[in-house]
């Protein structure tokens, strides 16, 4: 079986997509998939890109109009155009951006069916950011890209609601995203980020990780830390990860209004070791998200036995119901209460750090949910030319 990925961007700067691109082919080619990905980029990018395990990788450089439409690249155009009759099936990584359109118009031409991962981005908060662009968009192309898909990949059944909400009748298939323990079985000493950052001896860290980006729900975060730090002196709030479009300035005006700012550490994107160092120093990890399809960074904290705050909006109800973590409205009230619980109570913070790490065992590791996805591809494929 040789499946070809299309996604609009592999950098770590574009998060949780990134990661579960990455991780998911892996491990689909751990079992004998053949898999290649093809990915526009810009120059600078490619230094921060790791070749992956198993997996083809290819590059294609981005045009100029990629300012106005994400990840275009003629290159990648005509290549998949080229070769997509080579593979048996092309997967589909995200919506709206010109990959999307250059592997749907290639897979109608070579014949060849196609799924979508969707990741969140048909959900309501993402559907009103720039919902002008979107509605025209979708009038001309994405709703036609959707409903001639052979399948369409939720991972959550809440998203999967949002999809057909938004009148797509493809077939509809969920299945998590998932993690790959291995790196998170030997966590480093808590005094290894303190190597980094001295500031934190003897401090409660608040752990934050995402793109800096208004969706993120940093303001929300925030006002909560502002609450919080009025009754408790000895907290630290440690926000890693890249600045999206000039919204850390905003971030850092919100901090230095409520006289937190020499309380938080902003640190950039963490990677390896230094990521690993963060999570293992973290008292609380907190996903305040207004959009968000069962967040990758939560699952990596709950595989470090960290304690989860998360907002309903992230779709992670296992959280509760493992009792590994507080889920919450997006509200920085009920965000600075779930913060003033779990810092408070260290025995709390301890039982359900281990509930997560379970949870994560149990259910969302690579392992198990690459045999879904295998059997979705061969479910696709067993079809008469693979149609619907």
């Amino acid at each position: 079986m040789k499946i070809l990925h299309i996604t609009a961007n592999m950098s770590p700067e574009w998060g949780g997509p990134t990661k579960v691109v990455t991780e998911l082919t892996e491990a689909l080619a751990r079992k004998g998939i053949d898999i290649t990905i093809f990915v526009p980029i810009e120059k600078e990018d490619i230094v921060k890109i790791s070749q992956l395990k198993g997996v083809k990788l290819q590059f294609f450089r981005q045009g100029f109009p990629a300012r106005w439409w994400t990840s275009y690249s003629a290159e990648l155009a005509r290549s998949i155009r080229q070769k997509a009759t080579n593979f048996d099936l092309i997967h589909i990584h995200e919506i709206w951006h010109h990959a999307n359109f250059a592997a749907y118009r290639a897979a109608k031409k070579a014949g060849k069916p196609y799924i979508i991962t969707v990741h969140g981005a048909l959900e309501p908060w993402c559907l009103n950011y720039k919902k002008l662009k979107k509605k025209a968009y979708t009038v001309i192309f994405q709703r036609r890209i959707l409903n001639e898909a052979a399948m369409i990949h939720a991972i959550t059944q809440e998203e999967a609601k949002n999809i057909r909400a938004f009148k797509v009748h493809s077939p509809v298939t969920v299945i998590p995203n998932g993690i790959n323990l291995e790196k998170y079985q030997h966590l480093l000493l808590r005094e290894e980020f303190e190597k980094l950052y001295p500031e934190l001896k003897g401090k409660k860290v608040v752990l934050f990780m995402g793109r800096i980006h208004p969706v993120k729900g940093l303001n929300l975060l925030t006002r909560a830390f502002s609450y919080i730090t009025k009754n408790q002196n000895n907290i630290q709030l440690v926000i890693v990860g890249p600045d999206s479009k000039g919204y850390k300035t905003q971030i850092k005006k919100m901090l230095k209004s409520g006289n937190i700012d020499e309380k938080t550490i902003f640190t950039g994107i963490l990677t390896g070791s230094d990521k690993l160092a963060a999570l293992s120093r973290a008292d609380v990890f907190v996903v305040p998200s207004y959009s968000e399809v069962r967040s990758i960074v939560a699952l990596e904290a709950m595989a470090c036995s960290l304690p989860v705050i998360i907002t309903r909006q992230c779709q992670f109800p296992e959280i509760a119901e493992a009792e590994a973590g507080i889920v919450i409205e997006p509200d920085s009230k009920q965000l600075a209460e779930a913060l003033n619980k779990l810092l408070s109570d260290p025995k709390l913070c301890k039982k359900m750090g281990e509930n997560g790490r379970k949870l994560v065992l149990a259910k969302f590791t690579w392992d198990k949910i690459t045999d879904e996805m295998i059997k979705v591809y061969k479910e696709i494929l067993s079809r008469k030319d693979g149609k619907r």
